[in-house]
């Protein structure tokens, strides 16, 4: 592989590209980016398997996000709630960024599946090559692309090699469970865990705590009294709800329903008891909803 200063791959600017018009409404605002590494995955709960790709783009240039909308829809899977809300994800990945002192927050970039379905391994790194303009290529270790998932790490390793493109393979990550085993970190994991009520090691996946978001003005039934208790229908919130049970919570509002970057206000800590059909905050204070803002809650 033909190597550039530093032993690193080229330094390429997604201007050199011609991107054709089939490509260009995904690949907008790259112009001019110099070194865009991509790190590929489903990206859904933003875990420390997740921080780990991050962190190895980030170490040879630009880090972007690559996923792929309508998946489950397209191969008849079951369509969950994110495990992180839409809203959180500029917070998450961008204390990821200060974290890594890298000071530049990882971009994303969502290409809905049908466009990419039937290409084979090779004409997918050909798109990321050609079309993205990717100076470098991130994954884990067990990720398969290509149709009909005919590719893998080791084929994508090989592609790199031929494109001139430097390919970092990633290990899986993997927390301790209680009973003393490793547990490898993936999405699934962390779903079947939130269904059990297991939060804390949810939160060792996530290296954060599980954070659930709501919209204070969405969905019937949604009540608040003198007593500082908050009743949400389960419709209203934004991500993956934990299965039923009691938790320790601390709530907090954004003002801001786009993101949730602007927790405003002290934190309130409470208890919530999810049910079959609602969740049920208990404050240690009167909880004042917006019904334009977010309503965070924090499993501690």
């Amino acid at each position: 592989m033909g190597k550039g200063e530093g032993g690193r791959g080229r330094v390429f600017s997604h201007s050199e590209c011609t991107v054709s018009s089939e490509w260009s409404e995904h690949f907008r605002g790259l112009e001019g980016d110099l070194n865009p590494v991509v790190a590929l995955g489903k990206f859904n709960a933003l875990h420390l398997g997740h921080r780990e790709l991050i962190f190895q783009a980030s170490r040879l240039g630009r880090p972007y996000l690559l996923s792929f909308s309508g998946m489950s829809k397209i191969l008849k899977r079951i369509n969950r709630p994110p495990l992180t809300a839409t809203v959180d994800r500029s917070r998450v990945l961008e204390a990821w960024a200060q974290a890594m002192g890298s000071g530049l927050e990882p971009k994303e970039v969502v290409i809905p599946f049908h466009k990419v379905r039937h290409l084979g391994p090779e004409d997918f790194v050909k798109v990321l090559v050609h079309e993205m303009g990717a100076s470098g290529i991130v994954c884990g270790e067990n990720y398969r692309f290509g149709y009909q998932a005919a590719g893998d790490a080791n084929l994508l390793r090989e592609l790199g090699s031929k494109y001139d493109v430097p390919v970092e393979v990633v290990e899986l990550v993997e927390v301790e469970g209680r009973d003393g085993e490793e547990k490898s970190i993936s999405s699934s994991q962390i779903a079947r865990f939130m269904a059990e009520g297991r939060m804390s090691l949810v939160s060792e996946m996530l290296g954060r705590h599980y954070r659930l978001v709501a919209g204070c003005g969405e969905g019937e039934g949604t009540t608040s009294n003198s007593d500082a208790v908050v009743r949400l229908p389960l419709e209203c919130f934004r991500n993956m709800v934990p299965g039923p049970g009691t938790y320790p919570v601390s709530m907090t509002t954004s003002s801001d329903e786009t993101t949730t970057r602007g927790g405003e206000g002290q934190a309130c800590p409470g208890t919530a008891r999810v049910g079959e059909a609602d969740l049920v905050l208990e404050c240690d204070r009167r909880l004042v909803l917006d019904r334009e803002a977010l309503l965070c809650i924090d499993f501690v």
